[in-house]
């Protein structure tokens, strides 16, 4: 562990990732290893940038940091590899976006170069700021048949049941498919959306219809027939 704490000189925080990659690169390369590497924050590794440049009198780009934030940060995002005979380095960074602002200058350059996020509130996650540009890869080829269904229904679902609530909040009339929303966006979030949750992929496929047959009827889903057929519990649903 490498660690540059707040009593610390600032210029000492540009050392850490460096020095961790480096390790992990030993790791990975002369022994082998498959190595994860957590950095956190990057946020306060960018404002150190910050404050370094600013006392070298640089002129700043966006908010202050410097014109070469997304080259500084690519650098070490780059990092991660899959060694051809060897071992691999992935990274998982962390950053912290001021104000929840996802339109930040570090999140916002980390989200181009990096692959697959979580955004992150409160231990929860948001659906809605996660994104990975490469799960089309694998979603339906290397996963089961029914995964592309069952993740796009459940966020469009999940997408209509905010709406409920906010329909709720101001006192408007719900239908009855209205109630089975908010029902099915309490149970998402409950079942899938806490950080803490771990299971296997097929499990939760199996408790995304699982979670489905309790809050809608088949022909509320608007999916494929052959994929209710072979998917779908055998139960109703409750209202």
């Amino acid at each position: 562990m490498f660690v540059n704490r707040a009593s610390d000189p600032t210029v000492e925080r540009l050392m850490i990732p460096d020095l961790a990659l480096s390790v992990a690169e030993k790791f990975a390369v002369e022994e082998g290893k498959r190595v994860l590497v957590l950095l956190t924050d990057m946020t306060s590794y960018a404002d150190a940038m910050k404050e370094v440049g600013i006392s070298q009198e640089r002129i700043p780009a966006v908010r202050g940091y410097l014109g070469d934030l997304y080259t500084q940060l690519a650098k070490r995002y780059e990092k991660a590899c899959d060694y051809k005979g060897a071992g691999s380095v992935t990274i998982l960074s962390v950053t912290t976006m001021p104000g929840d602002d996802v339109t930040h200058p570090v999140p916002d350059n980390t989200g181009y170069i990096t692959e697959g996020q979580y955004y992150l509130h409160d231990g929860v996650i948001d659906p809605f700021g996660s994104l990975s540009r490469l799960k089309q890869n694998v979603i339906g080829k290397e996963t089961r048949e029914d995964h592309s269904s069952i993740m796009n229904t459940m966020i469009r679902l999940y997408s209509s049941s905010m709406e409920a609530k906010q329909k709720l909040a101001m006192a408007f009339e719900l239908t009855d498919f209205d109630r089975k929303l908010l029902k099915f966006g309490e149970l998402f979030k409950a079942r899938f959306m806490d950080i803490d949750i771990s299971i296997t992929l097929n499990d939760a496929l199996d408790l995304g219809w699982q979670t489905l047959a309790e809050c809608f009827e088949p022909d509320e889903l608007l999916m494929k027939q052959k994929l209710i057929d072979r998917y779908f519990p055998k139960q109703s649903a409750e209202g």
